[in-house]
Order: C-alpha cells, then structure tokens, then sequence
C-alpha cells in the first residue's frame, strides 16, 4: 500500500484515540481517575439547564445609582483639573442625582471656569447657573449623557456578572440582556453553591474611602435624643489627630442594627436631619466594657462622614489575599493605577491626622487613622476577627475575585429567583433519548441494507463523527442542551447526505465501465465541491445565528458548526480512506455499493 494511505490511518488512529480520551469524565467519575490523567486532560460534556437543571435569575440594574456615581467622579476630576492646571483649590459637592456645585476658595477665581476648561467637559456636562460675587457655580450632566452613561452600566454589568462567573468555575452560562434586566441562568449548579454563587453575582462591590468627620458636634447633638431604655448605646472614643490635636468623637453602639437603622430614619422627624454633605454610615465592630477591655461579640456602630467620595474602586488594577503578620487574619490587598494612587496620595496627605473610611457595598470595611501621606498606590481591607479563619479566607478569596473582575458600575436588585429542575422532565429525557436512539438506529440499518459494505463504512463513518464532536465539546467545556441535540440530529443527516452524494455518484461512475479505481477516485473527486457548497451555506447561517443570537440559538449554531466540520471530515477523509483499503486489500471487481 502507499506510504501516504499509512499516514493518513495513522493520524485518523491518534485523532479517534485522543477524541475517546476527551470523551472519558464525561461519563466515568472524574475522582476515579489517575491523577496523571486529570492533569493533562480538562475536559468534560457538561448538560444545560433544560437538561439537567439549576437556577434561573433576573436582575434589575439600578442606573440612576450610576450616574449619580458618574457625577461624583466628575466632581473629584473637576477639582483634581483646578489642582494640577490651575493651582486652583476648589470643592465640589454634589447635589441630587444630576448637580455638581463648584465653590471657590477665592470668589474672583471664578473666571478660570471659562469655556477652554469647561471644553474639556463638553459632552458631559452643562454650566446652568453662577455667582460672581460668592464664587460658586452649578454644573448639570448633560441628558444625553445620561443615557450614554446607563446603557454603559448595562453593558457592564452583564461583562462583569460574566467575569465573576467564569472566576468561580460555573460552566457555560447564560447571560443577556431584557431592557433594563439581566437574565442570568447557571446550570448544573448544586443546591450548596447557591446562596454563594448568589451573593457573588450580586455583590455591588463599590469600594469607596471617604473621610471621616469626627471634629462635628453633629454626633453629640443626636446622641442627646436617643431614647432611654434603647438596645441603642452611646459611646465615645479619642485618637491623635497630629497637628489637629487630640480628636473625641461620640457614636453609636448597638448589636440591633434594624434599631440603629430605625433611628436614624427618625432624624428628620426629630428636627435633627442629617446635612446634605454628610452621611451616617453602619459598620461592625467589637464591643468593649466600661474599662475598655475587648469583647468577644460583634456590635455595630455609626461612622459620621463626608459625604464626597475621595476615592473608588474603578482605579483597582489588582487585588490579592494576604495574611496579616500580627493578626495571622486574611486580608485583601489592592493596588492602584497611576491615577489612583496620585489621587490617593493626595487625599491622605490632605487629611493627615484624620480617619478614613473604607466602605464596601455601604458598609464601612474600617477607618483607620491617616498618619501621613500614603504614596506607592497600595492599600488593604481587612475582614475582622469574628469568623473562624477558615471561612474568613474563603471571604477574601471571593472578594479579591470579586475586585479583579471589577466593581458593578450600579447596583443589582434582584427581581425574579428560581431554583430549576431539569425542564424537560426526566421522563420526557429518557423518552427524547429513546427517539434519538430508535431514529439513528434505523438510519444506520438503512444505510447497511441499501449501500451494503459502503453502508459499513458510512455508519462508522457517523459513529466516529459522534466521538469527534462530543470530544471537541467537552474539550471547549461546552454545554449540550435540548437545541444542541437537534443541532446533533441535524448533522446526523447532513452526514449521511454527503454518502449518498458520493455513493451516488460512484455508481454511476461504474456504471459507465470503470475499474473500482477509478470509480472511487472520481466519484470523491467530483462529489466533494458539491458537499462543500452544501456544508458553507449551511454553517454561514450557523455563524450567523452564533453571532446574533443568544442562550439556546447560540448552543444549537455552535454544535451545528462542529458537526458541520466533523461531518466534512468523517464524510470525506475517513470514508475515502476506508473505501481505499477496501479496494487495495482485497482487489474487487465490482464494488459493494
């Protein structure tokens, strides 16, 4: 036989060995593997949640929460502009969801805010109102803008819920998009995993460090009206503010945090409402006896900030879990770009001797002290001590993940939760299977009968094309669900489709007079442009439906896609090979076709 027909089996040999060794942890218990095995082979067929069942979740973005967020970073850049252009210093606030006002330390500096700095802004925001003679000016985001700003937190939020999904291992999810919703569906997770996989997907994961503002009476004066008999506690603490001196500052205690909350709502109502530059922020913390001597159990206290965000988490470029050296605590370190750590080594050296505040998700992380001008762009977050240290580090683990894939540019509020079986019922699958099974099997009988040994060679043919795309799925960790399966039956036929056009054609190509060969030879020949052109105009509607489509549309064009190039393949080249064989080994002077 020729050299070339021994390489050809060769190759197609290793392809059918290494396709059967992908397709192994699909159905044998992966722990009963060699670990040899794991490591070089990651591969396995996984069921979608119409198949095999997990939860389905819709989720509302909360847009206007990112444009208020949008507005402040434009007040902080709008400042940080005066600073670093101007030598200009300003303060900025804003007020309501759309307003930044513009305060200058010197009324006549006013003038710089003329159309060359405002240029720079143009597209973002409108100057609607100014005063001369006190320095001030209002400034409005544009309503286009807006908008801009909303579908852009979307479109964020669906690559983020994505990048926090692929970080914790849940295989080929569906996430798209419903107006303002993001539908969200993960298959094949087990009941354990998902009250964690929920609040990982659901974290906001806003980092923010504002600056406290201990030096107010503001906490003295509410403290005055807490009502006797309350769970609510009042205490008071001092620090050393270096050049500000010593720092007392009085706040709240309680282990109830809904009567915290509660009377805090109550401030308007007790002519006491808090400032529109401040807010009252909650945070847990030990308790301490009379003494000051630690206790075991967590309480949570007030924190009286201002309420300007100095600093966020969008300029994060990387997040890890470390150790604390004294502690032996987990903790998560972050590190800035090169405008948040400029930024931040301002902020620090601008409020030395005071404490920031470190707020996740509108819960202060800490505040530590600022006891000077922190350069390098490096920070941590600590996770206190109230926890075993086991699932403390299993916290900074989900939350250092959860920072690298970035922070929610809004808010999700959760509209919609259910816990799925498979959908089909398992009845309704076995049945399914029991169709597949009965209709592929009259297929391959048929062809046997009507083809005789070339039927032979077209039902391995289709087995080994079965083997080449479950291999290729489960090397991709793709997932196969009800449409997937039609995808399946579809490229049943077209593989069969692309025999018959061969074997057709061999015969008449023998019946014309020529050798086996022969026969063989042009029946391949003239045939394979035809199957081209069938397979092409088949997978461009595939691409098409792949690249426009979403959830179920998208599985049934990617296994579509596969099968076409596995039915191109096992039709043509491994047929061709075998019909090779045949006629080489055993010399027949007419073809069993």
């Amino acid at each position: 036989m020729e050299r070339k027909w021994w390489w050809k089996a060769i190759g197609i040999a290793l392809l059918t060995v290494l396709a059967v060794l992908y397709l192994v942890p699909t159905f044998v218990d992966k722990r009963s593997l060699p670990g040899w095995y794991k490591k070089y082979i990651d591969a396995e067929l996984q069921l979608g949640l119409d198949l095999q069942g997990g939860i389905h979740l819709v989720y509302e973005v909360e847009v206007d929460k990112a444009v208020s967020d949008k507005v402040d970073r434009l007040a902080i850049d709008i400042e940080e502009r005066f600073i670093k252009d101007k030598k200009i210093k300003v303060r900025t606030e804003r007020e309501g969801r759309d307003d930044i006002v513009i305060k200058f330390s010197k009324a006549s500096d006013i003038k710089h805010l003329d159309k060359k700095f405002m240029g720079d802004f143009r597209s973002q925001l409108d100057e609607v109102e100014r005063d001369n003679d006190k320095g001030t000016a209002r400034l409005r985001i544009d309503e286009k803008y807006v908008k801009d700003v909303q579908e852009y937190a979307i479109k964020q939020a669906i690559q983020t819920i994505r990048g926090r999904v692929d970080e914790f291992g849940v295989s080929e999810p569906t996430i798209l998009r419903k107006g303002r919703d993001i539908v969200v569906e993960l298959p094949g997770l087990t009941a354990e995993h998902f009250e964690r996989v929920k609040k990982i997907i659901g974290r906001t994961a806003q980092l923010e460090f504002k600056i406290c503002d201990d030096a107010a009476g503001y906490m003295r004066r509410i403290a005055a009206r807490v009502p006797k008999g309350s769970p609510i506690k009042v205490q008071t603490d001092s620090y050393d503010g270096k050049k500000l001196g010593t720092i007392t500052y009085t706040y709240l205690q309680s282990k109830d945090k809904k009567a915290l909350e509660a009377f805090l709502d109550s401030l308007p109502k007790l002519g006491l409402a808090i400032p529109k530059d401040h807010e009252i922020l909650l945070g847990q913390d030990r308790a301490r006896d009379k003494k000051g001597k630690v206790l075991p159990e967590p309480v949570w206290v007030t924190y009286y900030l201002k309420r300007r965000t100095e600093l966020t988490g969008e300029y994060i470029t990387d997040a890890d879990v470390q150790w604390d050296e004294r502690s032996g605590r987990p903790e998560v370190g972050l590190t800035f770009d090169r405008n948040g750590a400029s930024i931040f080594a301002r902020v620090s050296g601008d409020n030395v001797g005071r404490r920031m505040a470190i707020i996740l998700d509108s819960n202060i992380n800490s505040a530590p002290v600022l006891q000077s001008k922190i350069t390098g762009g490096r920070a941590r977050i600590t996770l206190g001590g109230f926890r075993p240290a086991a699932e403390l580090q299993r916290e900074a683990k989900d939350l250092a993940a959860v920072l690298r894939s970035g922070a929610l540019p809004a808010p999700l509020r959760k509209t919609f939760e259910r816990q799925v079986g498979p959908t089909l019922g398992r009845d309704a699958i076995e049945r399914g299977t029991l169709a597949f099974g009965i209709g592929g099997g009259l297929v391959i009988l048929f062809i046997l009968y009507y083809y005789r040994f070339a039927g032979f060679v077209c039902d391995l043919a289709l087995v080994l094309n079965f083997v080449f795309i479950g291999a290729i799925m489960a090397g991709f960790h793709a997932t196969l669900t009800l449409p997937g399966i039609a995808g399946l039956v579809l490229t049943v036929g077209m593989a069969v489709d692309a025999n018959v056009i061969i074997y057709e054609r061999i015969r008449e190509e023998e019946a014309l007079g020529k050798t086996p060969r022969a026969a063989i030879d042009a029946g391949y020949g003239r045939a394979f442009w035809t199957i081209f052109d069938a397979q092409l105009t088949t997978a461009i509607a595939g691409f098409v439906l792949l690249q426009y489509g979403s959830g179920p549309i998208r599985g049934f064009a990617l296994t579509l896609l596969i099968g076409i190039l596995c039915s191109i393949f096992t039709g043509v080249v491994v047929t061709r090979l075998l019909m090779d064989f045949y006629v080489t080994k055993f010399k027949p002077k007419k073809l069993s076709i």
